[in-house]
């Protein structure tokens, strides 16, 4: 399971999940057994929203590559985590069109806001969805992107060995739980480049593919985090049971040409939901693996001519992503309009379904 890196292709391939798949369950019914589930919100108001959730949004965005070490959680040695962080911006900066965003950047008055960690996918890295996560930042969010070291494009791409993904299954929360301490670290910190601008309290979890496993499993464990969006999560191990704890609410997205975590991986961890409990799963009938990645590779599935354009895609993404996190993150009321038009949606390039 791999998100686009900045620069490399993605590449058709099966990863050996049924290796590792005991393992797995394992380390996922571990996760489930943290943190207390986080009741459930009321369901969103249906007034139209006040910014369009797809369009730019209206904060300048910053950008800040902050490095934080923690321990692994399965061999003690030091992790390095070079995070990416994107964040509302005043203006100034320098612009760094690799980084989507103006390095340097004053934050923007207004703050603190509330933040979202995102984990790439297997053989991805933090820039692999600069698309997503610098457009969250303009629409009022601090996302950062944490590397999961040993499971990046830089080190282990394609990421096939079943050692090395169950080392990444265990340390994949821990460092998202990290990053999120250190982020409040660095908001209360006289002088660093994101003072007082993270909202703890607000906080939500993101990711693609074994990223949105990793966003599964840290709900299932850190009741800090009030909400999350799994992008084409896999249905390995024992994701299941820990998604099945999960009264937060979550937005499960999937592709039906999808042939890396195919739709009804999705569709069973969106009907793995405890009673009463929110859930969304919003599908994209043309659409593949890549769509949640900056770059979609034509030799990959869906993303063909004939298939959901890349620009599409990532609307979409961002369209539905935004007033999810908005409502039931940044407690903004009005972008319940979105997400309160279940079935064919855009034409029919997307179908929403919700529960309960």
């Amino acid at each position: 399971m791999a998100g686009a890196g900045s620069g490399r292709s993605v590449r058709r391939r099966r990863t050996a999940w049924w290796v590792v798949l005991p393992l797995l369950a394992i380390a996922s019914l571990l996760a489930a057994c943290g943190g207390e589930a986080a009741p459930a919100p009321a369901p969103p108001e249906t007034a139209p929203a006040p910014v369009d959730p797809a369009a730019p949004g209206p904060y300048a965005v910053g950008v800040a590559r902050l490095t934080f070490q923690r321990t692994s959680t399965t061999t003690g040695a030091p992790r390095p985590l070079e995070t990416v962080v994107w964040y509302p911006a005043g203006q100034g900066g320098r612009w760094d069109a690799a980084l989507a965003g103006s390095e340097e950047a004053p934050v923007a008055p207004g703050g603190p806001f509330p933040v979202v960690i995102f984990s790439h996918g297997s053989g991805g890295n933090p820039l692999q969805s600069t698309f997503f996560t610098a457009h969250l930042a303009g629409h009022g969010f601090v996302v950062a992107a944490v590397p999961h070291p040993g499971n990046t494009t830089s080190d282990c791409f394609p990421c096939s060995d079943p050692a090395a993904l169950l080392d990444s299954a265990l340390n994949r929360p821990d460092d998202v739980s990290f990053v999120l301490d250190r982020l409040l670290e660095e908001s209360a910190r006289p002088g660093g480049v994101l003072q007082g601008a993270v909202d703890g309290d607000r906080a939500a979890v993101a990711g693609h593919s074994f990223g949105g496993y990793t966003a599964l499993t840290v709900l299932a464990r850190d009741a800090r985090f009030r909400a999350g969006v799994a992008m084409a999560p896999p249905e390995v191990g024992g994701v299941r049971a820990a998604a099945g704890t999960v009264r937060s609410p979550v937005l499960i997205m999937g592709g039906e040409l999808d042939t890396t975590t195919p739709i009804q991986q999705q569709r069973t961890l969106f009907d793995a939901r405890p009673e009463g409990a929110t859930r969304f799963l919003l599908v994209f009938p043309r659409g593949g693996h890549s769509a949640y990645a900056n770059i979609c590779r034509p030799a990959v599935s869906g993303c063909g001519p004939d298939d959901l354009p890349q620009e599409d895609a990532h609307r979409l993404v961002n369209r539905y992503a935004t007033a999810f996190l908005k409502t039931y993150v940044a407690g903004e009321e009005g972008y319940g309009e979105v997400l309160a038009q279940t079935g064919e949606v855009e034409g029919g390039a997307a179908r929403l379904e919700a529960a309960p």
